[in-house]
C-alpha cells in the first residue's frame, strides 16, 4: 500500500495556500521514523517522548516564538538541524506532491483545502497506476492527514472525491476513508510539514534555495516534466513556474 501524508501551510492573511504530501510505500515508514528519531536522540537526548520538528520554528522566523525544546538550541544549531531534516527528506524513498494556489484565484466561497484535495488526489491516483503498469503489482493508496478542527469536513471531502470523482475524472486506487493523527506522533507528517513549508516559502516569499533542493523529489515524467507540483495562479499565462509549463523538463529556479 502507498501512503500519502498530507499537511498544509499558509496563514489566514497569506496570498497563497499550500497542501503538500509525501508518498511512501508502507515498508519505508520504519526507515523514515528511525532517521528522525536519531536526530532527536542527537539534539535532545534527555527527551523520551516524540519531539515534533516544525520547519517554521527551526527557521527562526521573528514572527514566531521559539517554542520548547528548540529554545535551548542556538540559532546555528537550529539551522543545522533544519538542514539535516532536508537531508532526510532528500534521501527518503518516496515521492512528493504539492498544490500551491493563490487564494484570490478561487471562485468565491470555494474552500482552498477542498480544492487542493481535488487537485492532489488525481495526481496520487495516477502515480499509483503508473507503478502498477511498470511493476505489475496492484496497490491501493491511503491518505493520512494531520488532525485538525476541520477533520469532519476533510473526511467528507475525501470520501466524496473518491466515490463521486473529481473534475479530472474518477479515482480508482485510493481508499475513501482518510486516517488522522497528530503530527508529533508521526514522523512522515513532519516531513510533509517541511515540504509544505518549503513550497509555501517559494511561492509566497520567493525563497528558491530549499525549493530547488527538494524539486527533484516531486513526481515527474521520464523526460523530467514536473507532475507533482500544481500551481493555481490568478493568471497562468504570466506564470514562469515549472509546473505551469507541464511539457518542459524540470529546471531549477534562479
Amino acid at each position: 500500500m502507498y501512503l500519502l501524508y498530507l499537511d498544509e501551510s499558509g496563514s489566514p492573511d497569506a496570498r497563497h495556500f499550500v497542501l503538500a504530501g509525501v508518498s511512501v510505500y508502507e515498508t519505508v515508514v520504519h526507515w523514515a521514523t528511525e532517521a528522525l528519531d536519531q536526530l532527536q536522540a542527537e539534539y535532545f537526548p534527555d527527551i523520551s517522548e516524540n519531539v515534533r520538528f516544525p520547519a517554521t520554528v527551526l527557521r527562526g522566523n521573528p514572527a514566531h516564538k521559539i517554542e520548547k525544546p528548540f529554545d535551548r538550541l542556538q540559532p546555528e544549531f537550529r539551522r543545522e538541524l533544519l538542514s539535516r531534516l532536508y537531508g532526510v527528506a532528500q534521501s527518503i524513498r518516496g515521492t512528493f506532491f504539492a498544490v500551491a494556489m493563490e487564494k484570490s484565484a478561487l471562485p468565491e466561497g470555494e474552500c482552498p483545502y477542498e480544492r487542493a484535495l481535488e487537485e492532489m488526489l488525481p495526481k496520487f491516483d495516477r502515480f499509483i497506476n503508473r507503478r502498477y503498469r511498470r511493476q505489475g503489482q496492484r496497490n491501493k493508496g491511503m491518505v493520512i492527514i494531520a488532525d485538525s478542527q476541520h477533520r469532519k469536513r476533510i473526511e467528507e471531502s475525501v470520501r466524496n472525491l473518491v466515490n463521486n470523482g473529481t473534475r479530472y475524472g474518477s479515482l480508482y486506487n485510493i481508499l475513501d476513508t482518510p486516517a488522522f493523527t497528530l503530527s508529533r506522533h508521526n514522523r512522515l507528517l513532519q516531513i510533509a510539514d517541511l515540504v509544505a513549508n518549503t513550497v509555501y516559502g517559494h511561492y509566497e516569499h520567493g525563497h528558491h534555495t530549499q525549493f530547488n533542493r527538494l524539486l527533484p523529489k516531486f513526481d515527474q515524467a521520464k523526460n523530467g516534466a514536473v507532475h507533482g507540483v500544481v500551481h493555481l495562479p490568478v493568471d497562468r499565462a504570466q506564470c514562469c513556474q515549472p509546473c505551469c509549463r507541464p511539457r518542459q523538463p524540470l529546471a531549477l529556479i534562479p
